[in-house]
């Protein structure tokens, strides 16, 4: 699974390097100070069981003759050190036959777990039964009736922890707190980040003036700066393109007019049943004349668009209406192709926008689908409102299906479709998009099973 947001990657990787640093100070603390602990403690233990060793030898000796299984008062006090500290306590021979013991219950010391000896002084052997629990077992060694017997120790509390648990557990504690603190630091972080992205997004959607706000004096902050600095670069020089093509638009309106003047003095000073040629190469040029003034109308036309000269003129516009007239507009080059025109209005279809808008941008869609509809073909167009707010609008014309590549270009300028025969420009439906969303409507194209469809959503004003 690919992790997408950056905070839980910070988090992720704060938590790891978290855990690492945890291992290595419990490690530090068990070779350190755990050890210390446990060597004090192993010392004084020592210390205590040479104690009681001297105070069963004392008893004893006291009583040589009397055997150490008859011997009361040894009995009496291993019973006592029993009972006060909560150990069991036994006493062996030399063949390990078990002479007296303090508990009713069976031995449970088994002699290959039990481990190798941490301490060993005057004879008495200490050992650790386990690292989780206080465990300890010890081997005394008592002198009676000749005989060198054992005194066992068993001391076992299963439910007190080693200090190293206690300190592990602390530090699972604080690491706990600590990865909770980092989450709104993460989110802090990557509050910033998404802030210039979303800046980023709504520049490139065109939205010139986008600048972000982003405070302080960290790398994230100096990178706002430079965003900053790069779109009011990119603005100036993005205007400057627009006005100068509009302007050099403008100005060759003056050369075109003065060639259409020529080519008609030309014209009239030419015999009609003259040479064919010369004839022919007016009626070329002036082809190329409407052909070039077509052209620069629409760079104009995408030039104020551009620039935002035109403003919006909202009314309520009958949709019905206005397609019953382009039916009736374009029925002569329908008929001219042999066209098949289907449409499928679905209720009213009152809508509060610019007329002149959706005029032109419907007259464009018109247009393309009677010219790259192929004889004999169809067009189809739907119309209904989804909601009270909106508008949709579907022309479709049976045209070959579009890769994706191409579908994605329509709509960008001069772009002309692969082996495309058909008069054109390439500027139509840059034109239209840019108009559909000055009126906070938009286009898409799609290949559906009857040909190339293309989706207008249209909003209320």
């Amino acid at each position: 699974m690919k992790l997408k947001r950056l905070y839980i990657k910070l988090f992720l990787s704060f938590v790891g390097v978290l855990f690492v640093t945890e291992v290595l100070i419990l490690a530090l603390f068990i070779v350190t100070a755990g050890r210390s602990f446990r060597d004090h403690i192993d010392k004084q233990s020592i210390a205590k069981l040479s104690i009681f060793k001297g105070l069963i030898q004392e008893k004893i000796n006291n009583a040589p003759l009397i055997p150490i299984t008859q011997n009361d008062e040894t009995k009496e006090l291993l019973q006592s050190f029993s009972n006060l500290f909560d150990v069991k306590i036994w006493i062996t021979s030399p063949d390990n036959t078990v002479l007296l013991k303090t508990f009713s219950t069976p031995i449970d010391i088994i002699q290959k777990k039990r481990g190798r000896h941490e301490v060993s002084k005057d004879g008495i052997k200490l050992y650790h039964l386990s690292r989780r629990h206080i465990r300890y077992y010890a081997q005394i060694p008592i002198e009676a009736e000749g005989k060198i017997n054992t005194l066992h120790i068993h001391l076992q509390k299963e439910h007190e922890r080693k200090p190293e648990a206690v300190f592990l557990f602390g530090l699972l504690s604080i690491g706990t707190i600590i990865a909770i603190l980092i989450v709104p630091l993460a989110r802090v972080i990557t509050k910033r980040i998404k802030q210039l992205n979303q800046s980023a997004l709504d520049f490139a959607d065109g939205n010139l003036s986008c600048r972000t706000d982003i405070k302080g004096y960290d790398e994230i902050a100096e990178l706002g700066k430079s965003f900053n600095f790069m779109a009011d670069k990119l603005e100036k020089m993005i205007q400057g393109n627009k006005e100068l093509t509009a302007n050099i638009s403008h100005e060759l309106r003056s050369p075109l007019t003065r060639i259409r003047v020529s080519k008609e003095l030309i014209q009239d000073r030419l015999d009609p049943h003259g040479n064919e040629d010369i004839n022919r190469y007016v009626q070329n040029i002036e082809a190329d004349i409407k052909i070039l003034d077509n052209l620069i109308n629409k760079i104009l036309k995408l030039s104020k668009i551009n620039i935002q000269e035109s403003s919006l003129s909202v009314e309520q516009l009958d949709f019905k209406i206005l397609l019953t007239d382009l039916k009736k507009k374009y029925t002569s080059s329908l008929n001219q192709k042999n066209l098949l025109f289907q449409e499928d209005i679905d209720g009213s279809l009152i809508l509060n926008t610019d007329k002149g808008i959706v005029t032109s941008v419907l007259s464009n869609l018109f247009d393309n689908a009677i010219k790259y509809t192929p004889k004999n073909g169809t067009i189809h167009i739907n119309v209904f409102k989804p909601n009270e707010g909106k508008l949709t609008f579907c022309i479709t014309n049976s045209y070959r299906k579009l890769d994706p590549l191409e579908l994605e270009n329509l709509f960008e300028p001069f772009y002309r479709i692969k082996n495309n025969k058909n008069p054109g420009s390439g500027m139509g439906l840059t034109i239209v998009k840019k108009q559909l969303k000055q009126c906070n409507s938009q286009i898409i194209a799609r290949n559906s099973k009857t040909g190339l469809t293309f989706q207008v959503q249209f909003s209320n004003l």
